[in-house]
């Protein structure tokens, strides 16, 4: 399995328990940029597609994990 597979199964596994390292080790995997923090929130963008996640205690609310996976996978 590649790396970003295998980070895309812990992720789906466990969607509670996921810190920001993870989500933007997967997202610059994918192609997208840290493109500014503004506050909690963090903005990444590839071409024309923006994704906003807002991170506190360096988590990530399961629902962004979800659609981080969905965005993914969707492409």
């Amino acid at each position: 399995m590649v790396k970003k597979d295998k980070l895309i199964e812990r992720l789906k596994n466990s969607p509670n328990n996921v810190t920001f390292t993870d989500i933007r080790k997967l997202l610059e995997l994918e192609g997208f940029i840290l493109d500014r923090i503004s506050g909690s929130h963090h903005i990444f963008q590839k071409a024309d597609t923006i994704f906003v996640i807002p991170v506190h205690r360096n988590r990530v609310k399961s629902v962004y994990v979800k659609r981080v996976i969905q965005l993914i996978e969707g492409e």
